[in-house]
């Protein structure tokens, strides 16, 4: 860690203030003379005293400390309160200090402050680079040192193309994801079917491939058996209801019948509440009236319970029936949208890797020269008191702590030319041309399309 030491001041008489910054600049490589105070560095302030008289120094260790410099640009310190400190140099701002404690303390003597910077605020590298992010600063830190912190620029090194080896291998993946295609269009044309509720329409496509019968085949199988599932899940709840419709009726026989008998009872027990008044009958047999229309009146409630029961049974078994046939459908469609969308994007990936097949066939087998692309583009984005300022810089260019390099690797557009050293098929360790299976050897290089078209079918 770098550090930048203020000098003892000695301010009794002619204390001495800054009266402009100094400034560094990277951009013309100039070397300052002295450090300068910046937000997010870490200052350590010692403050004493000295008695001429006694010829003793006494710290005031209360005062002083280790401080971080805000992203304001100021320092706050004990019994002095907020001070300016960005833009001064370490002995401007110890004479600042210096004399504020003289100030508030209303002290004639020599009142002494050093100010040492422990810890700059750091530098920031992003881009092109191995390992970006924050480094320490270091004063008179060049952004060459810069670079070599964040490992150095990622330049790729030359790359190795095998054109027929890769035309190979777009094949395969293009046989691979046209299968894939083939069995989401059987799916997709399944799911059609039941949604519209009547038989199969595969499309051509799929009725050329030499896969698409058996690929029908199954999903017809698929589609059979979900029909016949969901109606044997039907038909065990149409059972079910037919069940509990027959239970609900009967018990509402029965609750009629029972209130027939208890209407009876009633009436007998009314007759022989009469004749025990005349003394006609006896108590007993009045007595055992009143218990049997009791029990009726519970017999008749146990019926009510239960046909309730059955009632709410009965309405659960339909919630039962419109679940099952939302579910169904609400499967139907969300498989649909996933098959044309899983659809579309197997196309577009099919055309790109029938693009790529031509490319590798148009580009054969060489030794890509990265090591000719231009140099890179450095750049830095500096905090100043009007705002962020972008500028270019060199290798040789000095930093400051906050500052953000950016290291920029022009890519190659679509339209440029990259050079590539040749190889011969010895050399690259591929197949001749002409011995590549089916018709690649005789594809248009140049047309993807025609690429597309001359894939052999699977």
């Amino acid at each position: 860690m770098a550090t930048g030491i203020g000098v003892v001041l000695a301010l009794g008489l002619h204390p001495v203030f800054p009266t402009q910054a100094l400034a560094q600049s990277s951009t013309e490589n100039e070397i300052a003379a002295v450090e300068i105070l910046a937000p997010q560095q870490t200052i350590d302030i010692r403050v004493g005293r000295w008695d001429p008289i006694q010829e003793t120094y006494t710290a005031w260790e209360a005062v002083g400390g280790a401080f971080l410099i805000s992203s304001s640009g100021t320092v706050t310190l004990p019994l002095i309160g907020n001070m300016p400190a960005a833009g001064m140099t370490p002995d401007e701002l110890g004479a600042g200090i210096a004399q504020r404690v003289q100030e508030r303390m209303g002290l004639n003597d020599e009142i002494q402050a050093i100010v040492t910077i422990t810890e700059f605020a750091p530098i920031y590298v992003m881009g092109d680079v191995r390992s970006p992010g924050a480094y320490p600063y270091a004063p008179q830190m060049t952004v060459l040192q810069a670079l070599s912190l964040a490992g150095g620029i990622d330049r790729a090194s030359p790359a190795l193309v095998r054109g027929e080896r890769s035309a190979l291998n777009s094949l395969g993946t293009y046989r691979v994801m046209e299968l894939e295609l083939l069995r989401r269009l059987a799916t997709l044309a399944r799911l059609e079917a039941e949604e519209a509720g009547s038989e199969m329409m595969p499309p051509k496509e799929l009725l050329s491939a030499p896969l698409g019968a058996e690929l029908i085949a199954q999903e017809q199988r698929i589609l059979q058996s979900q029909k016949s599932a969901f109606a044997s899940s039907l038909a065990q709840i149409d059972e079910l209801e037919s069940l509990l419709q027959e239970r609900i009726n009967s018990l509402r026989v029965q609750a009629d019948l029972r209130q027939q008998q208890l209407k009876l009872l009633e009436e007998e027990l009314e007759n022989a509440a009469g004749l025990v008044e005349r003394g006609l009958t006896t108590v007993a047999r009045q007595s055992t009236l009143q218990r049997d229309v009791a029990d009726q009146q519970v017999r008749l409630l146990e019926v009510d319970t239960a046909r309730l029961n059955a009632e709410q049974r009965l309405n659960e078994t339909r919630r039962d029936r419109l679940k099952l046939t939302n579910e169904r459908s609400r499967e139907r469609v969300q498989g649909l949208q996933d098959q044309r969308a899983a659809i579309g994007e197997l196309r577009i990936r099919m055309e790109t890797e029938a693009a790529l097949f031509a490319e590798a066939m148009r580009t054969g087998n060489g030794l890509v020269e990265l090591s000719v692309m231009s140099p890179p583009q450095l750049q830095v984005t500096r905090m100043r008191s009007e705002g962020p300022t972008t500028f270019a810089v060199g290798r040789n260019d000095l930093l400051e702590g906050r500052d953000v390099l950016e290291v920029v690797l022009d890519a190659p557009s679509p339209n440029d030319s990259i050079p590539v050293r040749r190889l011969s098929p010895a050399q690259s360790g591929v197949l001749e041309q002409g011995s590549l299976p089916g018709s690649l050897s005789g594809a248009d290089k140049t047309d993807p399309a025609a690429a597309i078209a001359d894939i052999p079918p699977t």
